[in-house]
């Protein structure tokens, strides 16, 4: 896997979520990468309003591996080329396909746990 192959993994899953009939003005993805763990939230924002998904709509299971897989790679990645350790990151998509993302290098309550 390559940087560009795992953001179009993150964009691919983040749109998974969503009709692709409606309209948006960006969908976001919060994903927190833990050790052996990921969890995310997504968004859908239009008009003002900010959404998430029906609870009626799963992903296929090999799109949340892939997504994992993505995630895991990002962060061993931006390990290895520059020796920071991030926790998580904000992907968002906007309807041109352009995308922006945001790294975050604090740990999340989620991933504190018990500390």
């Amino acid at each position: 896997m390559n940087t560009e192959q795992a953001y179009n993994i993150l964009g691919n899953v983040l749109c998974a979520y969503f009709d692709p009939d409606e309209p948006f003005d960006k969908l976001e993805m919060i994903l927190e990468i833990g050790d052996g763990a990921t969890a995310e939230t997504v968004w859908k924002h239009f008009k003002g309003q900010k959404t998430c998904p029906s609870l009626s709509v799963d992903i296929p299971l090999q799109a949340a591996i892939d997504l994992h897989s993505a995630a895991f790679f990002l962060r061993d990645n931006l390990l290895e080329t520059s020796n920071e350790q991030i926790w998580g990151l904000v992907f968002t998509l906007h309807p041109d396909s352009s995308f922006n993302i945001e790294y975050t290098y604090e740990k999340s309550d989620w991933l504190k746990g018990g500390e």
